[in-house]
């Protein structure tokens, strides 16, 4: 390679760190007879850096929510699925009917306590049997419970759905500190929480409301 032979391919890939031997050595007495080409090469290997560096970072859910409204002004205009409300789903972390010292009671239990958990919130439920006499397939339960949001997130709504069905038995808006009461009679349901307007759901699956569902 000639000194007056060295092109803009040449630079590039000096830059790039793709020349060895004396290639790059021609190129470097080149950038070293003319200042502009080599601070062009300077600046040309800042760039070449800069794109192989990966400094992007995940954003965080308030980001996400953020852009979320933006995008979303009016809630009577849908998102694209793509864009649509996001799901978390949380996991039973407690049931007192599952607690040895009560296993040989479970059966005949009037009320229990359950407690779901997730990153977005923890969900601490009481269910209570109403109406104890007769056939227990009669019977009616109150579920009253707090949702306590971990990140200051506004609690919109909370509705019990049955399971298999995903429709929606009971519904109530909790108060200021997320408590809330819904009726229902015996069966398995699960139970959503809608969070700051819609944009994010938390589903805690498998609520079992009845005396027994071994």
């Amino acid at each position: 390679m000639k000194q007056q032979n060295v092109t803009l391919t040449d630079l590039i890939a000096y830059a790039s760190g793709e020349l060895n031997g004396q290639d790059a050595v021609m190129v470097e007495a080149y950038l070293a007879v003319l200042p502009e080409a080599a601070r062009a090469n300077r600046r040309l290997q800042e760039v070449i850096d800069t794109l192989r560096t990966d400094d992007t970072q995940e954003p965080s859910a308030e980001a996400v929510l953020r852009a979320l409204r933006t995008l979303r002004p009016d809630k009577s205009a849908p998102l694209p699925d793509w864009l649509g409300p996001i799901r978390v789903l949380a996991r039973l972390v407690f049931d007192s009917r599952n607690q040895p010292v009560l296993a040989g009671y479970r059966g005949g239990a009037s009320s229990c306590q359950v407690a779901y958990e997730c990153d977005a919130v923890r969900l601490d439920l009481q269910i209570i049997q109403i109406m104890p006499q007769g056939d227990p397939s009669d019977s009616t339960w109150r579920l009253r419970g707090q949702v306590t949001a971990r990140d200051d997130a506004g609690v919109d709504s909370v509705s019990l759905l049955r399971q298999r069905t995903g429709t929606i038995v009971a519904a109530v808006v909790p108060d200021d500190v997320g408590r809330f009461k819904l009726m229902s009679g015996p069966g398995v349901y699960d139970l959503q929480i809608e969070l700051d307007q819609g944009t994010r759901t938390v589903l805690a699956p498998g609520l079992e409301v009845g005396p027994d569902f071994d």
